[in-house]
C-alpha cells in the first residue's frame, strides 16, 4: 500500500522517523560539556641534534600539537647510519606516553667514548606508531651527529675508571650514571693507586655488581624471567631489541636511591606486565580464558621448575577470576618465586655478557652460533653449589668470581675493541 503524505498514517509515520533520526544524531553527539576527540600531530623539536663525542647523553624532545586533551603514545627507535650502537652510542627502543592535556615528552639517547678516528658520525630516531588520535608530523625521523674528539690518541678509554664505571651504567642499567653513584663505583677502584693486581679484581667485582645490583635485578632480570615463563627458556628468548625495550619499560625515569624510587619501581613493573600479557603472542601460548591452574602451571614448566607447593598455590590464588589483573598477578607470583628467580639466575647472567659487554645476541656474528654460550653457561652451572640462594649477593657473588667470566668478558678483544684498538 502506498502511503499518502497527506494521509495522517502517513503524517505518523513521519513523525517516528523523525524521532529516530533525532535521537541516533544524540547518541553519536558529545554529551554536554564534552566534545570529540580531534586528531594530535607528534614531531621532533628538531630535525638534527648534535653533541660531542664521550661518556655522555643527549635529551630527545618530541612535541605534540593539536588536540592534546586526551592520552596518546608513540613508539621511538635509532638506527645506525655511520655510527654503531655498539661502539658509538646506545640503542635506544621505547614508547612515549603523554597524558592527557601534555604537549612534550622526552628520552635520552646515550652516548659512548672511543679513540678511533672516525670523523662525525650520526644515527636516525624514528617516531612510528602512534596511537590516541596521535598522528606523525615532521620531522618523524630525526639525526643525532656526533662530534668526533679532536684528538684521538692515547690508552683505550675503557681502562680510564670514569668511563669504565659510565660505560657499565650505559650497558646494563640503560641510563646516564646519576653522580652519586658514578663516585662511589670509581672510588671502589681508586682506592688500588697503581697497583694493578688490585685494579683487575675491583674492576671485575665492580662490573659483577652492576649486575648483582638491585637496579638490575628488579628491571632487566625481572624482565629476562617474564619473558621465560611466558615463552619458554630457549636460548633465544628475550632477543636483544627486544630486551632493551622492555628494560626501558621498567626503568623510566628510576634511579634507586632516590626518593620514591621504591613507588615508581613497583608501578613501572606493574604496567610493564599488564602490558607483557596483553601482547598478542603472550595470549597465543597462553589464551584467555585459562583455568588458573593450567595458567600458572604452563608458566612454571616454561621456566624449567616444579615448584614448591606454597609458590604455586600464591600463583593460584593470585590468578583469581583470570582477568587482565588476575593474569598479570600471577605472573608476577611466578617469576618472583625463589625456585624461578634461582633456576634462571645463570643462563641469565651470562646472556647479560652478550647483551651488556658485548651489544649483541649470542649467536649474532662473529659467532653466528651459541657456542659461546652453551661454553660459558657450563662454566657458570660448573661453579655452582647446590641450595645456594642467588638473592644474597654475596653468595652470587662467589659462583661469578669461582667461574671467572666477568674478567674474561672485559679482558676479550671484542669487548674493547668497541672502545680502541
Amino acid at each position: 500500500m502506498i502511503i499518502s503524505g497527506n494521509s495522517r498514517v502517513g503524517a505518523g509515520v513521519r513523525r517516528i522517523l523523525l524521532l529516530l533520526i533525532v535521537a541516533a544524531i544524540c547518541a553519536l553527539s558529545p554529551a554536554p560539556g564534552t566534545r570529540a576527540a580531534g586528531p594530535s600531530v607528534v614531531q621532533f623539536s628538531a630535525a638534527t641534534y648534535n653533541v660531542q663525542e664521550g661518556m655522555t647523553f643527549r635529551t630527545i624532545t618530541v612535541l605534540r600539537t593539536g588536540d592534546v586533551s586526551g592520552p596518546a603514545t608513540v613508539d621511538f627507535a635509532t638506527s645506525g647510519v655511520t655510527a654503531s650502537q655498539r661502539t658509538d652510542y646506545t640503542t635506544a627502543v621505547g614508547t612515549l606516553r603523554f597524558g592527557a592535556n601534555e604537549s612534550s615528552q622526552s628520552f635520552d639517547v646515550l652516548i659512548s667514548e672511543d679513540i678511533k678516528l672516525e670523523g662525525n658520525e650520526t644515527f636516525t630516531i624514528t617516531l612510528s606508531n602512534g596511537t590516541g588520535q596521535a598522528l606523525l608530523g615532521s620531522p618523524s625521523t630525526a639525526t643525532v651527529v656526533i662530534t668526533d674528539d679532536a684528538i684521538e690518541a692515547g690508552p683505550n678509554p675503557i681502562d680510564f675508571n670514569d668511563i669504565f664505571v659510565g660505560q657499565h651504567y650505559h650497558d646494563f642499567l640503560a641510563r646516564h650514571a646519576d653522580s652519586p653513584g658514578q663516585v662511589y663505583w670509581q672510588n671502589q677502584i681508586s682506592v688500588c693507586g697503581t697497583n694493578q693486581t688490585c685494579i683487575d679484581e675491583r674492576r671485575t667485582n665492580v662490573s659483577a655488581s652492576f649486575f648483582l645490583s638491585i637496579e638490575f635485578q628488579q628491571t632487566g632480570y625481572f624482565v629476562i624471567r617474564a619473558h621465560k615463563a611466558a615463552f619458554g627458556s630457549a636460548k633465544s628468548s628475550p632477543r636483544y631489541l627486544t630486551f632493551l625495550r622492555d628494560q626501558r619499560r621498567i626503568s623510566e625515569d628510576l634511579v634507586v636511591g632516590n626518593t620514591g624510587w621504591q613507588a615508581l619501581l613497583e608501578a613501572n613493573r606493574q604496567a610493564f606486565l599488564e602490558e607483557f600479557v596483553s601482547r598478542p603472542e603472550y595470549i597465543a601460548v597462553l589464551p584467555v580464558g585459562l583455568s588458573a591452574p593450567a595458567y600458572v602451571d604452563e608458566l612454571f614448566a616454561n621456566s624449567g621448575v616444579t615448584p614448591a607447593v606454597a609458590e604455586r598455590q600464591a600463583a593460584i590464588n593470585a590468578y583469581g577470576s583470570g582477568n587482565l589483573f588476575g593474569r598479570t598477578a600471577a605472573l608476577k607470583s611466578v617469576i618472583e618465586s625463589d625456585t624461578v628467580f634461582n633456576a634462571q639466575y645463570n643462563s641469565a647472567f651470562v646472556l647479560m655478557q652478550y647483551f651488556g659487554y658485548l651489544r649483541r645476541d649470542p649467536d649474532e656474528a662473529p659467532d653466528n652460533n651459541f657456542a659461546g654460550y652453551d661454553f660459558w653457561l657450563g662454566k657458570l652451572n660448573g661453579a655452582s653449589v647446590a641450595g645456594e640462594n642467588v638473592r644474597d649477593e654475596s653468595v652470587a657473588l662467589a659462583r661469578v668470581r669461582r667461574a671467572e667470566m666477568v674478567k674474561s668478558f672485559l679482558v676479550s678483544t671484542e669487548y674493547r675493541a668497541r672502545f680502541g684498538l
